[in-house]
């Protein structure tokens, strides 16, 4: 059997998860009821609906951002009726576009944050003066 033996030997049957995923009738009810349970599931089809007050997952928001200066990144986002609080900030930079023409402009700092659990992107818009919410991460 080589190296693969354990795997090869291995009974999933013994962790009492049952190995048919479907019924009898081949419908996948349970698989999906099973998935709707997921947080993730529920958060990306409560945007789709407004109820968490963001129409869709990639149209900008303008939100409101505390900002903490001594870490140098947001502490907080206000998004909808919700406030988040910022747990880390997992990447950050600058986006600079057509710089020569003023009607096309378009210079932010962006962050990625985690907050709840969720990965959301914030972006200041230097030009506008203001900050954005320009993405929930799935």
């Amino acid at each position: 059997m080589g190296r693969n033996r354990a795997i090869r030997q291995y009974d999933p049957r013994t962790t009492g998860q049952p190995l048919d995923l479907f019924t009898a009738s081949d419908t996948r009810a349970p698989v999906i009821l099973e998935l709707l349970r997921s947080p993730w599931i529920v958060r990306g089809s409560d945007l789709g609906g407004g109820v968490s007050g963001l129409a869709g997952k990639r149209r900008e928001h303008e939100i409101e951002v505390v900002w903490d200066a001594s870490r140098g990144a947001p502490r907080s986002f206000v998004a909808g009726t919700r406030r988040y609080t910022v747990d880390a900030v997992v990447q950050s930079w600058a986006v600079e576009r057509a710089w020569w023409d003023p009607r096309k402009r378009l210079s932010r700092r962006c962050y990625r944050v985690l907050a709840r659990g969720g990965l959301y992107d914030l972006a200041y818009d230097r030009i506008a003066d203001c900050w954005l919410l320009t993405g929930i991460v799935d």
